[in-house]
């Protein structure tokens, strides 16, 4: 989080400095550090955010972590800690600042210490040069299951208490891939709308994946994007759209990725509000790196973990067993999987009913897991 972004969401920026001191978890002198402060339900919410270098050391190995949790910190039991996993091309800075379309704000404002991991890909640019696109072609999933064993690391250091890691599509993935590793130790996984990865082999050479396509290229998007945010009801500037609200609607409801029926965001039933879509896509990192998706299937568990998984339904009856499966695997026969009928995968973050139906569940099972 820069400190503009801050200041526009309302944030008191209360300093910047350099990390010089130890810490466990990291190298001194190799991380960042901004805190900022915001009010949530009439809650003091403390936000620090450390950008700190990863091996190799290059141009873009620096992952970033968000730490929120009320300060200053309320004295009692120890509570969990949620370290979350953002989705592809995703990032874990604050864009929407109401806890009902925030999942981590909503945890930090019931007392949850809650972090998230912005990967790698969110210091690249999005008018990085092919030359230095090419050196995402060593961003494996090993390594990014390395920044998170790191991360969980860094947590520990920081914060007392059970480690639960949540995760959103392909931050979900990772997160069953990093729960089948031995030194993992987390005490739980909180599935939001993600499943076991399989194998990807994906057409063309390229070594990142853009997060424009051909039906709307980057610059387009980013221009539907903000016209949407200024206000739904502006001319559409993609053809064939009487407003800019209506072209992006359409566009999530009918991703053919996502398979064409609201799979992506139930638009046309008002599951959300398209500004908030708007705002949540805004957000997102230009670059992926193609190997993270070409990794082979994550070795089964030795043990069970508590799992609670959310399914959305509109991505069909297969992916909904796809998430019902992978929940059971890891968790046994106790996992918790809560279908939420009508929701498209962004829904599950932002929908209407997100805190009812997602955010609240999902706390409620937290707090059934730490002893009285």
């Amino acid at each position: 989080m820069t400190v503009r972004q801050a200041t526009s969401l309302g944030l008191a920026v209360l300093a910047v400095v350099a990390c010089r001191g130890p810490h466990p978890g990291r190298p001194a002198g190799s991380c960042t550090h901004v805190q900022a402060m915001r009010e949530v339900r009439g809650t003091a919410l403390c936000e620090d955010v450390w950008t700190c270098a990863r091996p190799p050391d290059g141009r873009f190995d620096r992952v970033g972590l968000h730490r929120l949790a009320p300060c200053p910190p309320a004295g009692g039991p120890i509570a969990p800690i949620v370290l979350y996993l953002p989705g592809m091309h995703m990032n874990s800075e604050l864009t929407i600042a109401n806890p009902r379309q925030d999942f981590r704000l909503y945890l930090a404002a019931a007392g949850v210490h809650t972090w998230g991991l912005d990967y790698r890909t969110h210091a690249v640019p999005a008018d990085a040069s092919a030359g230095d696109l090419a050196t995402l072609k060593d961003w494996t999933a090993d390594v990014f299951l390395d920044d998170v064993l790191w991360a969980t690391r860094f947590v520990r250091g920081a914060d007392k208490g059970p480690i639960y890691v949540a995760g959103f599509s392909h931050g979900a993935a990772l997160a069953y891939r990093f729960a089948a590793r031995p030194d993992n130790g987390v005490a739980g996984l909180i599935v939001l709308d993600g499943a076991v990865a399989t194998a990807r082999p994906l057409a063309g050479n390229d070594a990142v994946i853009d997060v424009g396509g051909r039906r709307l290229p980057f610059a387009e998007r980013q221009r539907l994007l903000a016209e949407v945010m200024a206000d739904p009801a502006r001319p559409s500037p993609v053809a064939g759209y009487a407003s800019a609200g209506e072209a992006l609607a359409d566009i999530l409801y009918s991703a053919e990725s996502f398979g064409g029926h609201g799979g992506l965001a139930n638009t046309r039933d008002g599951v959300s509000d398209v500004r908030m879509l708007a705002t949540l896509l805004d957000g997102y990192d230009r670059w992926w790196p193609r190997a993270v998706l070409e990794a082979p299937p994550a070795a089964p568990v030795t043990r069970p973990l508590p799992v609670i998984a959310f399914a959305s339904t509109n991505l069909g009856a297969d992916w909904v067993e796809r998430v019902k499966t992978s929940a059971h695997s890891y968790g046994g026969s106790s996992a918790i999987v809560r279908e939420l009928p009508g929701y498209g995968h962004l829904d599950v973050l932002v929908g209407h009913g997100a805190a009812r139906d997602v955010f609240e569940p999902a706390l409620a099972w937290l707090r059934s897991m730490i002893p009285p």
